[in-house]
């Protein structure tokens, strides 16, 4: 049952994607590595080395991990969309960010996972006309756009006293379909329509680095430039022009290089403090020209299990980051906002929880981009079911005394 739990949650990561009203300029939404936990954090993690932690996006925090480990959850959540005519609209959306799997052994740690990079979905309808000779004819203007980028990782990482070394190869795939549709109202016009799908994959590779210094923890990680290559097929509602009959050529995407890092603190071994950054070098590709930064800050209650009134033992965590959009809008700058919130409710095994986070996201502004986006994201999670061993049965056969007989 659990092996099959696995592959459920693994097709609904290939099958949901997240919406965005900037996804026609790129893919505004981006994922980097963290888990429940650390999402209602202020999006961090990457140096957190005071709890299990199966954040890969820095391969040597699978070293906090001692025992096998699946972790994974979901995001859901509703966004709304404004543009400068005053229009508005509201959608939702459903989407796995992340699978982890860590096994180890001695001082080693081998992990995979699978999980979203980047992605961006939209579909409008626009109501146009235009006058002719006799009337004036109308139409309605469909655009929809479906793109995603995911990221599968074969990780190592060796825990040591001196600090902790990891490693990832990385197999990034992914995929961006842009549909089009004129329909005329006057069945006399004929319907235009065209979709083109763009496919794309290739490696790269993720070094990474921690350190626990008292109550430091200390990380960083790099993650190597990677050109994407693949095929372009088109695919036509009509006749299109001779030059436009190539049914599919070679493509190129890029993943920039990105170099990440991190550090918490712990103090009176209840409260928490980090600060992660995360610096893409855009500059470097085809892709987009401008480099991007993202900074996240959180704060945590992990109270001490057992210990104070039912309150006292609720954790608590909050966060707030900033992100830079890597492609611009009305050649201006698109800014990425966020609080967040999390708690987790622990189950009756040691280090298995329910995580839960909730986020308000701001993306854009309406005076200097035309639109703007604010969205409202609910994400849970589980971590530390062991997939392998099963509970030990305590019962078996044993002898049942007789009793002696009356003499």
């Amino acid at each position: 049952m659990k092996y099959k739990l696995i592959v459920i949650f693994m097709m609904i990561t290939v099958c949901l994607l997240a919406n965005s009203v900037f996804s026609f300029k790129g893919m505004p939404i981006e994922y980097y590595g963290n888990d429940v936990y650390g999402m209602g954090m202020g999006e961090t993690g990457t140096a957190d080395l005071f709890r299990i932690n199966p954040n890969l996006h820095n391969p040597s925090i699978a070293a906090t991990t001692n025992n096998v480990l699946f972790s994974t959850g979901a995001s859901l959540g509703y966004m709304w969309y404004k543009d400068s005519n005053k229009n508005e609209f509201r959608d939702d959306g459903l989407y796995l960010p992340y699978f982890t799997l860590t096994v180890p052994v001695a001082n080693n740690r081998f992990a995979f996972s699978y999980n979203s990079v980047a992605s961006g979905n939209i579909k409008n309808t626009i109501m146009r006309e235009f006058p002719t000779f006799n009337d004036t004819l109308q139409y309605s203007e469909v655009n929809r756009l479906s793109t995603s980028l995911y990221k599968a990782d074969i990780a190592y990482a060796l825990k040591s006293s001196i600090i902790n070394f990891g490693i990832s190869l990385n197999y990034y795939l992914g995929h961006r379909i842009q549909y089009w549709k004129i329909d005329f109202e006057d069945t006399d016009y004929q319907d235009t329509k065209y979709e083109i799908e763009k496919i794309y994959k290739n490696p790269g590779f993720t070094l990474g680095f921690s350190k626990k210094i008292r109550n430091f923890s200390l990380g960083a990680a790099y993650s190597t430039h990677a050109k994407l290559e693949g095929d372009t097929f088109y695919k036509y509602g009509h006749v299109p022009y001779a030059d436009t009959l190539d049914l599919k050529d070679n493509y190129l995407f890029e993943v920039p290089a990105q170099l990440s890092g991190g550090v918490t603190l712990k103090l009176l071994a209840k409260y928490k403090a980090s600060l992660d950054g995360y610096y893409q070098m855009w500059n470097d590709t085809d892709a987009y020209e401008k480099n991007t930064l993202k900074l996240g800050l959180g704060l945590a209650y992990d109270p001490l299990s057992g210990y104070g009134s039912w309150y006292e033992k609720i954790p608590v965590r909050l966060g707030a980051y900033y992100r830079e959009l890597p492609f611009e809008v009305n050649n201006q700058k698109i800014i990425e906002k966020a609080v967040t919130f999390g708690t987790s409710v622990p189950l009756k095994s040691p280090n298995k929880k329910i995580e839960f986070a909730v986020s308000f996201i701001s993306r854009g502004d309406i005076d200097k981009h035309g639109l703007s986006e604010n969205s409202l994201m609910f994400s849970f999670g589980i971590t530390g079911f062991d997939v392998f061993n099963k509970r030990v049965k305590k019962i078996g056969h044993r002898e049942i005394p007789k009793a002696d007989k009356d003499r």
